[in-house]
């Protein structure tokens, strides 16, 4: 069975974010787990529209480990 871990934010500010989601991708990838980004939050989750192939992105340890702010 193929795991997948998807993240999502509510929007606004969130202080620390950028932290939390590079330590769970970077946890779910070493632990075979693929982790994907969805799109404008909630708007698509809950969207009859959802479209995975357009509305998420793969989220892998070697990019994330980078991000800031």
């Amino acid at each position: 069975m193929n795991k997948k871990l998807a993240v999502l934010v509510g929007g606004g500010p969130a202080p620390g974010i950028n932290g939390v989601i590079g330590s769970v991708t970077i946890a779910a990838n070493r632990a075979g787990i693929e982790v994907v980004g969805i799109y404008d939050g909630f708007k698509w989750i809950s969207s009859s529209a959802f479209n995975p192939e357009i509305h998420t992105r793969p989220l892998e340890t070697a990019p994330i480990s980078r991000i800031h702010l």
